[in-house]
């Protein structure tokens, strides 16, 4: 894919889930990789946000789920994946669909974001403080009891 790719974003239709699917599989190890039925709970839960890039010619690209949740009495975003193909990366679609997503959170009064993220997974956390997540914790054993998570978040200030 070149420089100047055509990138279009749209919702997620019914008939994506398993394309979605194998992106997921493409993007993540076992054991971090969703099943069929977790993606499909996460994508179809009422409170979920999914946006899908698409590249002209080349057909999906990714997708990022967002869910809107509360926390304390407060509404906050939680980014559940970001997946972007290898090919793909570096054309600014990760960037695209995360910030959609962000957008959906603030304009539901989210006061938050928050995401988690492989110790292991040093580009991904590079890219989440990129666009402006610093870490927050750590969980342990997040992935299958075995792999920590850094947990991330990333204030709204319009809506703190």
């Amino acid at each position: 894919m070149g420089p100047s790719l055509s990138i279009s974003l749209r919702p997620f239709q019914g008939d994506d889930l398993e394309t979605l699917y194998r992106i997921d599989r493409l993007c993540f190890a076992p054991g971090i990789a969703y099943s069929r039925a977790e993606l499909r709970y996460y994508i179809q839960h009422p409170k979920s946000f999914t946006v899908i890039a698409e590249i002209a010619g080349h057909g999906i690209a990714g997708f990022c789920t967002g869910q809107l949740q509360m926390l304390e009495g407060h509404r906050v975003g939680h980014i559940i994946t970001i997946d972007v193909l290898p090919n793909a990366r570096r054309h600014s679609v990760g960037r695209i669909l995360l910030r959609t997503v962000e957008e959906h959170f603030e304009a539901n009064a989210a006061r938050s974001i928050h995401l988690e993220v492989a110790v292991d997974n040093f580009s991904a956390q590079s890219f989440y403080q990129f666009m402006g997540y610093t870490q927050a914790g750590t969980i342990r054993g997040y992935y299958g009891g075995k792999l920590d998570a850094l947990l991330m978040e990333k204030q709204l200030t319009a809506n703190a």
